[in-house]
């Protein structure tokens, strides 16, 4: 069976479901996070059980008692590929988003959110779609920020940070410190203050939803994206 997205897909949401669960989980809660029959889901992953990325376990009821339920985990060969896939894309991430920073210099604040906003909601993962959140964020602070020189040292150690969510969340607190500080003394007052607080929002959800894994995979991806000196001018 080839590994397409699709079975990726399935892999990364059984991997989720055992982690909320600290145990291997029923084909049947696969389903209800990915939206399909509980009967395609028990194919695709007996199929990929029998490729070995995935174990099947019977288990008892809590008492003991009755039918056993088949659940399923990853194998170690089902977690080194998961683990690898993010890690493939990354270089082309990486290149995607710097360009998108460069090519922003030449636009405006208004041009900046619009084009954002459409990144975002044509992102096809949640690690993406708080990537382009964190990527406007960045813009904007770049943009705006009189001395980028001065909040260097912070941004530093939020980027270090060992627990991804604080790292990931300071980062962003950071940026919109910066923009907030900027925004009351220009036109794009307004504009600015009303798209920031849906987009905060929404990366906040979209982080409550990652896996440990994921959101440290969005947080090495953030620092080697942002780890350059990517200065963009700021918007008069």
């Amino acid at each position: 069976m080839s590994i397409t997205k699709r079975r990726v897909e399935f892999l990364n949401a059984l991997a989720k479901l055992c982690e909320e669960q600290e145990c291997p989980v029923h084909y049947s809660l696969v389903a209800e996070r990915l939206g399909v029959s509980k009967w395609t889901a028990y194919d695709l992953l007996t199929a990929l059980k029998d490729e070995g990325y995935v174990e099947g376990l019977y288990v008892l009821n809590e008492k003991g008692e009755g039918r056993s339920s088949l659940t399923f985990k990853l194998t170690s060969k089902g977690e080194r590929l998961i683990s690898r896939t993010p890690r493939e894309d990354i270089t082309r991430v990486k290149k995607e988003v710097k360009e998108r920073i460069k090519s922003s210099e030449k636009l405006s604040i208004n041009e900046i959110l619009q084009s954002g906003l459409k990144e975002i909601s044509e992102a096809k993962s949640p690690i993406l779609k708080a990537l382009n959140i964190s990527t406007i964020l960045f813009i904007l602070s770049q943009k705006m920020a009189i001395n980028w020189d001065s909040i260097e040292s912070a941004y530093n150690t939020l980027s270090k940070s060992i627990d991804p969510q604080s790292g990931l969340l300071g980062l962003t607190a950071l940026f919109i410190g910066v923009i907030l500080a900027r925004a009351g003394i220009t036109k794009y007052s307004g504009t600015i203050s009303s798209k920031l607080e849906p987009l905060l929002n929404r990366y906040k959800e979209i982080l409550s939803e990652l896996s440990l894994k994921e959101k440290e995979s969005l947080l090495y991806m953030t620092r080697e994206i942002y780890k350059e000196k990517l200065i963009i001018g700021k918007e008069e």
